[in-house]
Formats: structure tokens, sequence, C-alpha cells
């Protein structure tokens, strides 16, 4: 049985200590010689340069809006002096791109086209809006089936279908205009389809064998071109 000086820790640190420790050949293993060794500190307080350039302009600058958050990028620098003055140029270089690409997204509410829409619904019986497409116009579906079609101004330029046929169709439940907003395709919620000519507000063709009667169009999508939209809007309906 061992006694508990021969197994404590301490023996067993200075068996190791003790046991020779085989030096690496620098010519076998090809290692480059050093003339200072690094010291702790040093390495703990290097920066990666793939982690410098990931907090660069072109990955966060979209993102920050005027440029507030370059604040704390700056915190999570390390506090040596060099990875100070890196971080301090990192910042000016994201405001810089933050600046130049300005706001991505900005909210705004068409009180207008609110207005109009439940004046609408409460004087004409159009409906409560039920499906949207942006374009150059904005388009806007109603529940009985009728289309409203705004300009970027929010007047209306003209209300495409009757009720009579909304009774028949039933709402509107998918829109989709084309790349040049020449043309306006309409699904209906008993899985009708309509294209309309948004120049005049003519109705060009009406579809009703594209998809299952009684099926609302959850998505449709106007093709490139006018001859083709017919096989491109039915695979996606």
């Amino acid at each position: 049985m061992m006694s508990s000086e021969e197994s404590s820790p301490h023996r067993s640190v200075d068996l190791l200590v003790g046991d020779e420790i085989e030096e690496l050949d620098d010519k076998e293993f090809e290692l480059p010689p050093v003339e200072t060794p690094p010291t702790l500190e040093s390495i703990l307080n290097e920066v990666d340069d793939e982690e410098e350039e990931g907090f660069g302009g072109h990955e966060f600058g979209p993102f920050l809006g005027d440029g507030s958050d370059s604040a704390s990028l700056d915190t999570a620098s390390l506090a040596s002096t060099d990875s100070g003055e890196r971080s301090h140029s990192r910042s000016r270089r994201v405001e810089r791109s933050s600046s130049s690409h300005g706001v991505v997204l900005r909210h705004a509410t068409l009180k207008g086209i609110s207005a109009q829409l439940v004046s609408a619904a409460e004087k004409a019986d159009a409906g409560n809006p039920t499906a949207m497409a942006v374009s150059e116009v904005i388009a806007i579906g109603t529940a009985h089936g009728l289309v409203l079609v705004f300009d970027p101004q929010q007047i209306l330029k003209m209300s495409l279908g009757s009720l009579s046929t909304g009774v028949q169709y039933g709402s509107v439940s998918a829109l989709s205009i084309n790349n040049n907003c020449s043309r306006l395709i309409v699904g209906h919620a008993h899985g009708q389809i309509t294209m309309w000519d948004l120049l005049n507000g003519k109705l060009l063709r009406t579809i009703i064998d594209a998809h299952p009667p009684g099926n609302a169009i959850l998505h449709i999508k106007v093709g490139d071109f006018v001859q083709f939209a017919l096989n491109l809007y039915v695979s996606l309906s």
C-alpha cells in the first residue's frame, strides 16, 4: 500500500519534472528560427486578421443606419494599444460605409389610400382589403372582388371589376403586376383568374379552368412576356 506522501499530487509533479523531455528537431520539422520568443501578453492581445476583416464596412455597413452601432464594435476590441488603434480605424470605415448606403427600409403609412379604402368599403360596398401588389402603381384587392389601383401620389386611377362578378368569383386572394407595369393578374377565392390592362383598365381575359374550382388562388405571378404569361402564372398559382 502506497503512503500518502508517495500518492500526493506534489509527488506526481516531481516525477513528471524529473522525466527527460525530447526536444523537437528544428531541421526535421522545418521550424523557422525565433529570435525573440513572444510573451503570453502579446499572444493574448493579438487580433486575428480574419476577425479584423469580419467587422469591415462591407458586411455591417448596410445594417448600421446612423453609425450608432460603431461604439459597440469598439467595446468588443481588446484593451491593447495596437488593437485600440485598429478598432478606431475600423469604426471610421463602418461609419463611412453606412453613410454611403443610407436607409435600407423605411416605414410609411399611406394615409390617403387608407382613407379612400375606408370610404369605398362604407359608401360603395367594396369590402375590406384582402390583397396588395406594389410596382409603379399600388393595386389593392377587396373582399367583394374589386381591385383599386392607386398612383404613387395615392390618387385613385381606376377601379377594376364589379360587385356582380365579385359575388361569382369571390374575394381577391392574390395579385401580381408584370415588370413594365402594363398587366395586372388577379386571383380570386373561387379559383378564377383575370388579366387586366393597367393602361386603359380593360379586361383582357378570364381563365376559369386553370385552377381547381372552389379553391382560392394563394399565389400568382406574371411572366415577363405577355404571350407567355398564361403558361407561367398557371404553374405558379
